[in-house]
């Protein structure tokens, strides 16, 4: 099964303006003309208005704050468009297919508590026991658990208490200060890296899971149903690709915000999200999967024109502004091919001469990989003539 080609980009249908593109030049001129038809009509002459004439002047005046009311009237106009609408217009847009906004959302970690010294009872651990990295952001238990006999450890889900995309900015081993001493515990930490938290849902997350809705009312396991699944489950999530590599089986893989490719904690959730009766097909079996990588070094000496040096410092600051937005595009969506030819057009567009790009070359990317850069070398080269 190939992705899914059949929807077109939001971006790619046609751009409205409920105002026929009018623009505050042609409305002054318009009203200085008009100004001057009007005049001619009732004595029959021609008049000159000079750009310091007061008669100018309040027409000017006028026209600003009309062309106000001619904004304000194309913004409500593209307010009831899909690919225009914002905040809380979009969020009315949503109502119509049962769509909301999500809320920020709490990261989700597993903790290990564990004894010196198994005990000949068990130990529990109570639900909402709480545990940090030292910085005053804390992590719940979400069940209780219990060592059981014989047995030093237990493995236990928590959720951050602050909601939000700060509480993935953890690694394996960083919480474990346990808050709320639990008798014969003798030690606990992170064993997975904390992920699901996020903030609140963008527009453009609500948009693209809008679009997409009516992919959801179907029974037959559609790519773009699974697509509005896997968006459904966190608003953290950036791209998402959907295969079937041999009959019955749907395997997805996915991407989080900035590119970042999903842990144990992020493909667990949604693998158990995609299985509930209502979502999965009875026949398939869905696989969820962190994408590949293909990894590439970037190398590049880029040069400036002699004509441009008073500005030589702005252009350096801009190319190298270039080549972050660069490998972030590359890194941003699954089966993206690397291609340097991309990267050479934004280093020309941020106002240098030229650039020597030794790597990366153009490479293929597969639909289940993702490009990851491995080493950076941008050097300046220095002016050139013209």
């Amino acid at each position: 099964m190939a992705i899914n080609n059949n929807l077109r980009p939001i971006e790619e249908y046609p751009d409205i303006s409920f105002i026929e593109n009018y623009t505050m030049e042609q409305l002054a001129a318009d009203m200085v003309q008009w100004f001057k038809d009007k005049r001619k009509g009732l004595t029959g002459e021609d008049i000159v208005l000079g750009k310091a004439d007061d008669r100018r002047i309040i027409l000017l005046t006028g026209a600003y704050f009309i062309y106000q009311g001619y904004m304000y009237t194309d913004d409500a106009g593209k307010m009831g468009l899909l690919k225009y609408s914002r905040s809380d217009y979009l969020e009315n847009l949503g109502a119509l297919k049962h769509i909301y906004r999500k809320e920020a959302a709490g990261a989700t970690t597993t903790i290990r508590f564990s004894m010196n010294t198994a005990r000949n009872t068990t130990t529990g651990i109570p639900r909402g026991t709480r545990l940090t990295a030292g910085d005053g952001v804390y992590f719940s238990t979400e069940e209780y658990g219990e060592i059981v006999i014989g047995e030093t450890q237990v493995d236990i889900s928590a959720l951050c208490t602050v909601a939000g995309a700060a509480g993935n900015n953890y690694d394996i081993g960083d919480i474990k200060t346990i808050v709320d001493p639990v008798p014969f515990i003798d030690g606990a930490m992170n064993i997975t890296k904390p992920e699901n938290g996020a903030d609140v849902e963008s527009d453009d997350s609500l948009r693209q899971r809008i679009y997409i809705a009516p992919a959801s009312y179907s029974t037959a396991g559609s790519i773009d149903s699974y697509e509005y699944f896997v968006r459904e489950y966190s608003a953290d999530i950036l791209n998402v690709r959907v295969i079937s590599p041999e009959p019955g089986v749907v395997r997805i893989s996915y991407l989080l915000d900035r590119g970042v490719i999903p842990g144990e904690e992020s493909i667990t959730g949604l693998q158990e999200y995609l299985s509930q009766s209502d979502i999965r097909p009875l026949t398939d079996k869905v696989e969820v999967v962190a994408p590949g990588t293909v990894e590439y070094d970037l190398s590049i000496t880029y040069y400036i024109n002699q004509s441009d040096q008073n500005r030589a410092n702005v252009i350096q600051q801009k190319v190298n502004e270039a080549v972050e937005e660069y490998t972030l595009w590359q890194k941003t969506e699954i089966g993206r091919d690397i291609n340097p030819d991309v990267l050479m057009e934004k280093i020309i567009s941020a106002g240098a001469k030229r650039a020597e790009i030794t790597s990366p070359q153009f490479t293929i990317v597969s639909d289940t990989a993702v490009a990851s850069l491995v080493t950076q070398a941008v050097i300046y080269g220095g002016l050139e003539y013209d």
